[in-house]
């Protein structure tokens, strides 16, 4: 990611509003409490400086490793450092104070001078790899309860998504109705499942039709899947785990999207709203040139109903996130302009905050006033619905 030396300015009185549309919660110890009680040593849990490790973790049974909360919750500080290592081993009490105070967090938004934040899962992003679909299904309605009360703070800018268990579809469907009313603003499902039942199988009818009824975008986030890898070949290894893993995360986003073209799902339910989250943007111009001309050579991979070119359902139907993206922003016209999220990622540690103010300012040098209007703010707001006249005057 790109580097500043300074933080941005605030927001009141600065011109040009931005909305972050990646940024993440960092889940409290809580939202995994009662778990072990209810499944015993099958449920995921928080532990403290297991294996001689210093810090808090997340153990999930049946998945290798383990996963550091204090990593995750660093943003502003430069992995590598002593001070950074030291804090990541304090786990929750090294993170950054508005991780997990909400009224805080508010304040450091405006330090980076960003209005309001779309908040996915961290630890939960990891949650979709349990194996057993009751104790997925009970780790998410935690979560989903859990987001909705840190963003009651105040729920324009700080928008909460919720997780599915998916695959399980049946679960997925409940708790799509339930944490709708309890008033998440979007929902996170793995943007990889098995390939014996990718998302274009006809178990998963009714869940598409339940999302497109409900109508919250739905949104796939970089290392979400139902394996540890992320659908990842396993000489790459895993997206967070090494450098091919993480230089080519975003083919597990495009063998996805390609599932959902090719089978016709956006085809059957064209009021979908999907966004492929973190997996910046350089790629995206040249994957929609390169689907329709494939589906060109070989037709019979696609369902033959099909009434548009894969591109035009990418445009109809997709959203992409970029953070520093040079490359995509580049080719901005031929993604979409209207398909194009900006976010911050904070508060991991390849954060731009609190920096974004000046990083967007070298990496929009030569853009017009009004696609960079379009980019930062005005995509976020019209997707998740954001309310401005509850935003205030103060940050207007």
């Amino acid at each position: 990611m790109l580097n500043a030396t300074s933080p941005a300015e605030t927001v009141k009185g600065s011109g040009q509003k931005y909305f972050s549309s990646d940024s993440h919660v960092v889940e409290a110890a809580e939202v995994f409490d009662g778990l072990a009680e209810r499944f015993g040593t099958r449920a995921p849990q928080i532990l403290k400086n297991p294996n001689g490790n210093r810090g808090d973790f997340l153990h999930i049974p049946g998945v290798p490793g383990i996963v550091s909360v204090g990593r995750l919750g660093i943003a502003g500080n430069r992995l590598g450092t002593s001070a950074t290592t030291t804090r990541i081993a304090q786990g929750y009490a090294g993170l950054n104070p508005g991780v997990q105070d909400p009224r805080v967090r508010l304040e450091e938004q405006l330090r980076d001078g960003v209005v309001g934040e779309v908040l996915y899962p961290s630890l939960s992003m990891f949650s979709f790899a349990i194996r057993d679909d009751e104790i997925r299904a009970a780790a998410f309605q935690r979560h989903n309860d859990w987001v909705c009360e840190y963003s009651a703070e105040n729920p324009e800018r700080l928008v909460g998504i919720g997780c599915l268990p998916v695959p399980d579809v049946e679960r997925s469907v409940r708790e799509a109705e339930r944490a709708a009313n309890r008033g998440v603003k979007g929902f996170s499902i793995p943007v990889y499942v098995p390939t014996d039942r990718p998302y274009h199988h006809p178990d998963y009818e009714p869940l598409w039709a339940a999302l497109e009824s409900i109508g919250l975008p739905i949104t796939m986030h970089l290392y979400s899947g139902t394996t540890p890898g992320a659908g990842m070949p396993a000489h790459w290894k895993s997206p967070g785990g090494s450098l091919k893993g993480y230089t080519l995360a975003h083919t597990t986003a495009v063998d996805t999207m390609i599932d959902l073209i090719a089978g016709g799902v956006v085809e059957r339910f064209p009021a979908l709203r999907l966004v492929l989250a973190e997996f910046e943007i350089g790629w995206v111009a040249h994957m929609k040139q390169r689907m329709d001309h494939a589906i060109y050579r070989t037709p019979r991979d696609a369902v033959d109903y099909l009434t548009l070119a894969p591109s035009e359902y990418f445009d109809r139907n997709f959203w992409v996130t970029f953070e520093d993206d040079k490359a995509g922003i580049l080719t901005r016209h031929l993604i979409g302009m209207g398909n194009l999220l900006w976010g911050n990622d904070y508060p991991h540690h390849d954060s731009t905050w609190p920096c974004s103010r000046s990083i967007l300012d070298g990496l929009f040098a030569e853009v017009p006033a009004d696609e960079v209007a379009q980019l930062v703010w005005g995509n976020a707001v019209e997707l998740f619905g954001i309310d401005t006249e509850r935003l205030g005057t103060s940050l207007l």
